[in-house]
């Protein structure tokens, strides 16, 4: 019966150490908030996990471990749709993807060959942003999905 006490400890003891291991992962970001031309204000934040920054200024540059991976921009909330349509003409460019991510329509698509692009219409806003990357495609991929854009009051 001793060692079924023993054993049963044992076991609790593991669970309890998983369960706190678990329980001390900590997530890390940062964040600006820009003053855009028009008028709005956008905050965008970045999952800075995986050695991740962002740069304060405009356009700002997103790197990883000090390789730059992608630049952002803002643009007019009207200039989207023109993106949109260059993408379905230009012969050059290929659609990857579309959708919406945290309330933003946005695309992306490879120019070219060489650059990857996303255009995004932030949510409740007059504003669009174009982040390209010329690395690759799972760069740019990445960036994006670390970052979180949002129009603040």
């Amino acid at each position: 019966m001793n060692r079924i006490k023993k054993l049963i400890a044992c076991i609790v003891s593991l669970a309890c150490v998983a369960v706190l291991a678990v329980g001390c992962t900590t997530s890390s970001s940062m964040s600006y908030t820009f003053s855009v031309d028009n008028g709005d204000t956008v905050k965008v934040t970045l999952d800075t996990s995986d050695k991740y920054k962002m740069t304060s200024d405009v356009p700002f540059t997103i790197s990883q471990d000090g390789k730059e991976l992608s630049h952002g921009t803002f643009i007019q909330g009207e200039a989207y749709e023109q993106y949109a349509n260059v993408v379905q003409t230009d012969e050059k460019a290929v659609l990857l993807d579309s959708g919406t991510k945290d309330g933003n329509d946005y695309i992306f698509w490879c120019y070219d060959g060489k650059e990857y692009n996303y255009v995004i219409q932030i949510a409740g806003s007059n504003t669009g942003m174009i982040l390209g990357n010329p690395v690759s495609e799972e760069t740019a991929k990445e960036c994006f999905n670390r970052l979180t854009i949002t129009k603040e009051s």
